[in-house]
This record gives structure tokens, C-alpha cells and sequence, in this order.
């Protein structure tokens, strides 16, 4: 049951990031920005920014569910 809400979270979290990205692409045309994202040449509009970062909350949060099931079950 744990491990099945895990790979949910995860999978929304993904989803929720990558749906953030196509926003901002369909909105600028910058697909050069997405692939290297390690550079700062994002400029996400406000509710781009807000996705992105509640899918790397839902994201973080599953590796949070996955440390702790793995300590208190093992």
C-alpha cells in the first residue's frame, strides 16, 4: 500500500513538474531554457513557478513516505 502511494507521489510530482515546463515552453518557445535548467534561464511566469515547486514538494514528500517506511518496516 506504502509503496503504491510512493510511486504516485512521485509520479505526480513528475507530472506537476513536467506540465509546469510545457507552460513555460508553449509560452516562450524556449526549449533550450528546459534542457539546461542547471543555468538559471528560466523565466517561469508566476503560476509556472508555483507548479514546478509544489511537484518538487509532492516529489521531496514521497522520498520523505519511502525513508520512513523503509526505517520503521524494516
Amino acid at each position: 500500500m506504502i509503496a503504491r502511494l510512493e510511486v504516485l507521489l512521485l509520479v505526480i510530482g513528475l507530472l506537476m513538474v513536467l506540465f509546469a515546463y510545457g507552460r513555460y515552453v508553449r509560452r516562450t518557445g524556449d526549449w533550450h531554457g528546459v534542457l539546461v535548467f542547471w543555468r538559471r534561464r528560466l523565466a517561469l511566469s508566476v503560476p509556472e513557478f508555483k507548479l514546478q515547486r509544489a511537484g518538487i514538494v509532492v516529489m521531496f514528500l514521497a522520498v520523505v513516505l519511502r525513508l520512513v517506511s523503509s526505517i520503521w518496516l524494516a
